[in-house]
C-alpha cells in the first residue's frame, strides 16, 4: 500500500500515519521528495484505506497488486542505480545477467 502525504503535511502528521500503519502491522518505508512524502507500507495486511484517507496529511491512499513494490515508480520515482563493482545496474548502459544454471551446458 502506498499513502501520498499532502503537499503540507506536517512531520507530525507523517509520523501519526507512519505510528498507524506500524500499529497495524506494516513495514514502513518513507520516501520524501521535493513536494511530497510517500509512505510505502509493506505487509499482507486488509486494511481500509478509508481509515488511513481520514487521517490529517494525508491525500491518497493506493493499493498496491504488483510485484516489486519498492523499487516501482509508484513509490520510488527518481533513477535507482546500484553499483557492484565495476558495474552499475540501473544506469544508462545495458546489463546482461544469468546464473550458472542459465549459461552452462552438460
Amino acid at each position: 500500500m502506498i499513502v501520498v502525504m499532502e503537499e503540507n503535511a506536517t512531520e507530525e502528521q507523517i509520523a501519526r500515519v507512519i505510528e498507524k500503519l506500524m500499529h497495524l502491522g506494516f513495514d514502513v518505508h518513507r520516501s520524501t521528495g521535493v513536494t511530497r512524502t510517500v509512505l510505502g507500507a509493506v505487509g499482507n495486511r486488509i486494511v481500509d484505506a478509508r481509515e488511513l484517507e481520514l487521517l490529517p496529511g494525508v491525500a491518497e491512499v493506493l493499493r498496491v497488486t504488483t510485484p516489486y513494490k519498492l523499487v516501482s515508480r509508484s513509490f520510488r520515482q527518481e533513477d535507482l542505480e546500484i553499483r557492484l563493482g565495476d558495474v552499475v545496474i540501473g544506469g544508462r548502459e545495458i546489463v546482461l545477467m544469468a546464473g550458472p544454471c542459465a549459461v552452462e551446458s552438460r
